[in-house]
């Protein structure tokens, strides 16, 4: 039985405490008293601070949100998106481009793809493209690790730039440009983009581009007067959210690469997890994350339906579907 209304329970179901935005985040490696509050009577139940590891047997915090590539999960769509970017950087091309939803796991690929580059090639990751302020070729310069005055002539930069790629390229290695978050430029730093590809020998390219971005990125390159732009795109691909079945394989991958030796999330809270998230990783992990916390503090074994509802009840992510909010959509696997 579920509980009809935030906060309420039936007799099986242990009280879970309220967790709220506002609370207090103690240190890592904090102990905390009685009460639940730092404390010197104790030692920190664990030794990065996240009291559920040991409850559950587990080594490491499952579902944190950094891009860590230790816990890619190589589902069909991802190893296609790492495959376009490969083929993108070995084939040479130009423009490589890969979109998907916020928390798709695009940023984890990057940090994957930039594991495996070997020596012969040299990258200039901008990570934020939002942030980029002036001349576009000052920020380039920087990500290359190069030196730019930001009052000097831009002719004289460009120059210096062109300069460094067939410098680069007499040695025997490629320069390749890595936008993440690239749906932040413009139409007008895209086509600057464009326009830097046309710096190149007779035979082969020297500089190649990867832009990585959320969908409005493709919207943007699919416009008629981008058509130049999307004719120097060699490889794309759209990360799509993903479904039940995956997302199961997903949790349980993260989970024993975390250590798990055993299933910790009941096949009702997989199935209520998915319908919350619509199979986002970001909002996956965060969803898991809590449930497992509250899961915790309810002494439980496993994280049972019960557990998911109870943060999704009490609003502590916003991201996730609420039951009386939008129900059709949960019961239909639809995410935000």
């Amino acid at each position: 039985m579920q509980p009809d209304a935030p906060g309420a329970t039936d007799a099986s179901v242990p009280a879970l405490p309220r967790l709220l935005l506002t609370d207090p985040v103690w240190p890592v490696g904090a102990a905390t008293d009685a009460s639940g509050t730092p404390g010197d009577a104790g030692a920190a139940e664990t030794d990065d601070g996240i009291p559920y590891l040991s409850h559950f047997g587990l080594s490491r915090r499952p579902f944190s949100l950094l891009p860590d590539p230790d816990f890619l999960f190589w589902s069909h769509s991802h190893r296609r998106a790492h495959a376009v970017l490969e083929y993108g950087l070995m084939s040479r091309a130009p423009l490589t481009m890969v979109t998907g939803a916020i928390g798709a796991g695009k940023t984890t690929l990057v940090h994957e793809l930039l594991r495996g580059l070997g020596d012969d090639i040299r990258v200039g990751l901008i990570s934020n493209a939002s942030d980029l302020r002036g001349e576009l070729l000052y920020w380039v310069r920087a990500a290359l690790g190069e030196t730019a005055d930001r009052i000097a002539d831009p002719a004289a930069v460009f120059e210096a730039f062109q300069k460094t790629l067939i410098e680069t390229y007499s040695a025997g290695r490629r320069v390749v440009l890595i936008f993440d978050e690239a749906q932040t430029l413009s139409r007008d730093r895209l086509e600057e983009l464009r326009m830097l590809t046309n710096i190149n020998t007779a035979s082969d390219v020297l500089l190649q581009i990867v832009l990585v971005g959320q969908p409005d990125l493709r919207d943007t390159v699919r416009r008629p007067d981008m058509e130049q732009f999307t004719q120097r795109v060699a490889a794309s691909f759209h990360l799509p959210a993903m479904t039940a079945e995956i997302q199961a394989k997903y949790i349980d991958h993260r989970l024993r690469v975390a250590g798990a030796s055993r299933s910790i999330f009941e096949p009702e809270a997989l199935t209520l997890i998915h319908a919350a998230t619509g199979g986002v990783p970001r909002l996956t992990n965060q969803l898991s994350d809590l449930a497992m916390l509250y899961a915790y503090s309810a002494d439980k074994p496993v994280v049972d339906a019960a557990c998911v509802q109870h943060v999704i009840d009490e609003g502590v992510l916003p991201g996730a579907w609420s039951p009386t909010e939008a129900p059709q959509a949960r019961r239909d696997g639809q995410g935000t």
